[in-house]
């Protein structure tokens, strides 16, 4: 239905006739000249006003449509941002694990001496400390957590009968170390001193599939005697805020422990060096160390070495091959160790 030679009113022109339409305007000549007003919203928002009932009604109609196609453009424009935006996230997302996956490292725990479970086959961390081993973590290396308000210290005091002490670790609230070996579970800590004291510490650089190395020293032992008792495969990984530390755990079958006999042959000092001071051997104040994957298998391997039982040393030799497995290495190429207490003996 055409509306050209169609008589209109417009409120400040007057009458005039439209003379040429298109799908957007329509042209009307006024006695002050020609004019372009936009179809049908001339019409629909009374700019324009036409006797002919039916062409009125049908400016109704097409102002919906045109109504409902802008919706529809508007609604498949807003998809269209939001898909764009889902992909941009999802591109970010990636390059943060990419990034992330180039920077996985391993850590190693250095852990206060728990000899709770110690037997012939168990170094300890199974259980709550001895009564000789509470009074040299408390009154002669004056650790933090064992001296803070813990059971044990309340034990050591004589307010607190051993068996709450006991209570406590059936509760697994006792202290990290006595149930390490049985929930295998290893954290980053606290910062234990400067202005951030007290802040919980992050593990950064750790991810699945990054080795969890356990570390300790016998009481009066010398830094150069800290070994390893335990490892293990991480499969679940906490890097840790402003209010909780970071943390590692397994609940795989990816995890072993050495025997008292054994750990004290695998010496952390062989396998790590300080960047900054290689010969330098000295934990510090920090609970955590990052391990590049060749000093972890060099401890691996090392493990496999030191296993005299044919079922564990088969089962050793299967972790081994698994971590290099996971993380790119050729088990034949595990290169010689470089350790601090190596380079002091170069």
């Amino acid at each position: 239905m055409s509306l050209v030679n169609t008589k209109v009113v417009h409120k400040k022109f007057g009458e005039g006739v439209i003379i040429a339409e298109d799908n957007i305007y329509l042209t009307i000549k006024f006695q002050v000249g020609e004019k372009k007003f936009m179809y049908p919203d001339c019409f629909a928002q009374g700019f324009l006003q036409i006797d002919d009932k039916d062409l009125y009604q049908k400016s109704l109609e097409d102002m919906d449509i045109k109504n409902q196609e802008k919706a529809k453009k508007e609604q498949e424009e807003k998809l269209e941002r939001e898909r764009k935006e889902k992909e941009r996230l999802e591109q970010e997302i990636k390059e943060k694990k990419k990034l992330k996956k180039i920077n996985r490292e391993n850590v190693a725990f250095k852990c206060t001496y728990c000899d709770g479970g110690k037997n012939q086959d168990r170094v300890g961390f199974f259980g709550p400390c001895s009564k000789e081993n509470m009074d040299y973590n408390i009154n002669k290396e004056k650790h933090v957590w064992c001296s803070l308000g813990s059971k044990c210290k309340d034990f050591l005091n004589g307010t607190i009968p051993y068996l709450e002490v006991e209570k406590e670790y059936d509760k697994c609230e006792l202290c990290y170390e006595s149930v390490m070996l049985k929930n295998w579970v290893a954290g980053a800590g606290t910062i234990q001193t400067g202005i951030n004291k007290g802040r919980p510490m992050k593990l950064e650089k750790v991810q699945v599939n990054s080795l969890a190395v356990l570390t300790t020293r016998l009481p009066n032992a010398t830094e150069e005697n800290r070994f390893i008792f335990a490892v293990f495969l991480i499969d679940d990984a906490y890097e840790g805020d402003n209010r909780e530390s970071g943390y590692v755990t397994t609940k795989s079958k990816w995890k072993l422990e050495l025997k008292p006999s054994e750990a004290e042959k695998i010496l952390f000092w062989n396998y790590y060096a300080c960047p900054n001071a290689p010969e330098v051997i000295k934990f510090g104040s920090g609970l955590h160390r990052y391990l590049s994957d060749m000093q972890a298998a060099q401890i691996l391997k090392d493990i496999v070495d030191i296993k005299t039982d044919k079922q564990e040393k088969a089962f050793a030799e299967e972790f081994l091959t698994e971590f290099c497995n996971r993380v790119g290495l050729d088990v034949d190429e595990i290169s010689e160790k470089e350790g601090a207490l190596i380079k002091q003996f170069n």
